[in-house]
């Protein structure tokens, strides 16, 4: 349970005739991690209740949602995997970007995404693993392109068969996908994929691959493009603690690449990856803590806590105590039903002392359309190509075990590369954060805020002064 108090000077996050109110939020919620017999899972939802003391026609509510869960259904064969998120997103990238959601902006909507996924998997003959997969999601918001009709929708079918040969050291896989995107705009589009690939062992720490094979899609034209499609990969795990890994292959869009360093010290963890490929409305929304705090600390954690969910619960209490947000992202999710080529680089750190802990997460996305946009206009109707880049970061300083003290900052860009629409968003927050009892603590803080824009929105600034208290039962 938390309860929080706001005094904002622009509550509107308006460039001129600011009004200043008190902000009261009441925010029940629940959490669930654990792992007992055939069920594995993690569920945290909160319910928030917002008041404005100077205008209640601004009473708003909000949900916000992670779940995942795995089910053995059937002892070792039949599983169910669910997945559900639910967050407040920008509808715009180019519209006024706020940094709380308490304050009142007409650019921010509640996205929410569900997934589920039955699947088998088990050994045939003797010779090779298998795993047949059905994937249903759905992706619904309450404002822009993705709140018309049923949202998006999206169906997959995924095979894989996998084995070992002769060779010790090689061994083989073949992979099928299909894939339907269901978009209430705009017309279905779909993909299929075959892909054999091979994998050879050059000692423990060295894996090379190989894969070649056939797609076909639609996303640039109303008939299926079928080409050949051919990569190859490494991985390199020198340690335990360090792992190495570049995967490239030739696609209808060009190469396709993911490329990934991870390092962790008993102090320190570190990440750095660079990719592109197609990004769908389910990937983005369900997968949006890349080079959070959370991710940080959980690296680094791997070793001295190896159970995952104990370890989920430490790292969610740390943050918590430090006043460090676990899963703070230097820019939102663009909100739209289409499929485009997204090329994103991140650089993550953390670095945890006896008294202070540092994070740094910098990150740079850059969206180019791919295929036509529907009855409904979103950000690509705008411009072809969208880049966001900024960085989050946070200083701990532990006054006591059990108080401390905390700057946060972030800054962001979203900006089109053919029109003029520039948008950019600079805070900063300072935080005292004490423990008041085994199970309520407390946090004062102030917050600057200050966002230009060339385009859409309007600039602003806003001051805050802010109260919670965190009760957990």
């Amino acid at each position: 349970m938390a309860a929080d108090l706001t005094y904002t000077d622009n509550v509107g996050l308006v460039s001129t005739a600011k009004k200043s109110d008190l902000i009261t939020r009441l925010s029940p919620g629940i959490v669930v991690e654990g792992q007992g017999g055939h069920v594995t899972g993690m569920l945290n939802f909160r319910w928030s209740e917002y008041a404005y003391a100077n205008d209640s026609r601004r009473n708003s509510q909000q949900r916000s949602l992670a779940a995942n869960a795995t089910v053995e259904l059937v002892d070792q064969w039949l599983y169910l995997d669910g997945r559900g998120s639910i967050s407040q997103q920008p509808i715009s990238a180019f519209g006024t970007q706020g940094v709380s959601n308490e304050l009142v902006n007409g650019n921010r909507t509640e996205t929410s995404t569900y997934q589920l996924s039955p699947y088998i998997k088990g050994r045939l003959g003797g010779v090779a693993d298998y795993i047949l997969r059905y994937t249903g999601t759905r992706t619904k918001a309450g404002a822009g392109e993705l709140a018309v009709g049923s949202g998006t929708t999206s169906s997959a079918w995924s095979g894989r068969l996998a084995g070992d040969t002769a060779l010790s050291s090689l061994g083989w896989s073949v992979d099928l996908q299909q894939q339907k995107i269901g978009r209430s705009t705009a017309r279905d589009t779909q993909s299929k994929r075959a892909m054999g690939s091979l994998e050879y062992r050059i000692d423990p720490q060295v894996k090379l691959r190989a894969s070649l094979g056939r797609e076909s899609d639609d996303y640039s034209s109303t008939q299926n493009q079928s080409r050949t499609v051919h990569g190859y990969g490494v991985e390199w795990a020198p340690t335990e603690r360090t792992n190495v890994s570049y995967d490239k292959q030739t696609r209808s869009f060009g190469d396709s690449y993911s490329a990934s360093f991870q390092h962790r010290t008993a102090l320190t963890a570190w990440r750095l990856s660079q990719s592109k490929n197609v990004s769908t409305p389910s990937d983005r929304l369900l997968n949006t803590s890349l080079g959070s705090a959370f991710d940080l600390l959980n690296l680094q954690l791997t070793s001295s806590i190896p159970d995952p969910f104990l370890r989920a619960q430490i790292v969610n209490q740390q943050l918590q105590q430090l006043g460090i947000p676990a899963n703070a992202q230097a820019f939102g999710t663009i909100i739209t039903s289409r499929v485009y080529i997204s090329r994103r680089q991140e650089a993550s750190f953390i670095l945890t002392g006896a008294r202070n802990v540092v994070t740094l997460s910098a990150n740079r996305s850059d969206n180019q359309v791919l295929g036509t946009g529907g009855s409904v206009a979103d950000d690509f109707s705008l411009s072809p190509n969208i880049q966001q880049s900024g960085f989050t970061t946070s200083w701990a300083h532990k006054l006591s075990p059990d108080t401390a003290v905390t700057l946060n900052g972030r800054q962001s860009r979203n900006k089109s590369s053919t029109a003029s629409l520039d948008t950019r968003i600079k805070s900063l927050s300072l935080l005292l954060t004490t423990k008041l009892g085994p199970q309520t603590s407390a946090t004062m803080g102030l917050r600057q805020t200050r966002s230009d824009s060339n385009g859409l929105a309007s600039s602003y600034d806003e001051q805050a002064i802010t109260g919670s208290l965190f009760v957990t039962f």
